[in-house]
């Protein structure tokens, strides 16, 4: 009976490489061809946190707030997507608070958050090292916002995940009424800085 390690020393460098690298490669490919079958994760368009509860109507969503919920008499051609009430606090969302998708030609065109019992400067603590640019609307004072993006991709609309289309959110407007501050955000491509306003204003 012949010695294995004999056989082992009259292996070379080269049949080495190729023992270790062939297997590793054929697994790659094995794992790609399983991984490409694995659809990527759902994209959360409201922030995800223990206590959301979304609802496809204000009258639905109101059942799980106090707050009463506002929204603007104009949509401007938009129409609701999603609302979002948080029962449990978190971040810069108190408990009650309401977030509002509103799209337009199947893409987001603005996000209404509403966070009861906070109010406009303890907010704006939160934003005090991002751009912001006083505005007046009409009896109230507000801020603009530039939001930081974190360079993610945009989302297409898509019928899969039952989505539209959205990108991260970059211009937001900042104002308050009766202990509630409101924020209406976009991507700073689908709404304009006007129709912010507008909102806004039809809001107050």
């Amino acid at each position: 009976m012949q010695n294995p390690l004999k056989y082992l020393r009259n292996v070379s460098t080269r049949n080495c490489f190729l023992i270790v690298l062939v297997p590793m490669f054929v697994i790659a490919i094995i794992l790609r061809i399983v991984f490409s079958f694995i659809p990527p994760p759902r994209p959360d368009m409201l922030f995800e946190t223990d206590g959301l509860i979304e609802s496809e109507s204000v009258l639905n969503a109101q059942m799980h707030t106090t707050m009463p919920i506002t929204l603007p008499d104009d949509l401007l051609g938009s129409l609701i997507y999603t609302v979002g009430v948080y029962t449990k606090g978190t971040g810069t969302l108190p408990t009650g608070s309401v977030t509002i998708v509103l799209t337009k030609n199947n893409h987001r065109f603005v996000e209404l958050v509403q966070r009861p019992g906070i109010d406009i400067k303890r907010f704006m603590l939160d934003y005090q090292s991002y751009t912001s640019t006083d505005i007046t609307l009409g009896t109230a004072d507000g801020f603009f916002v530039d939001i930081p993006t974190n360079h993610l991709p945009c989302v297409d609309a898509n019928e899969k995940w039952e989505l539209p289309g959205f990108c991260e959110l970059t211009r937001m407007l900042v104002f308050e009424k009766d202990g509630v501050v409101h924020t209406i955000s976009s991507d700073d491509s689908r709404a304009t800085d006007g129709e912010l306003i507008t909102l806004a204003k039809d809001i107050l």
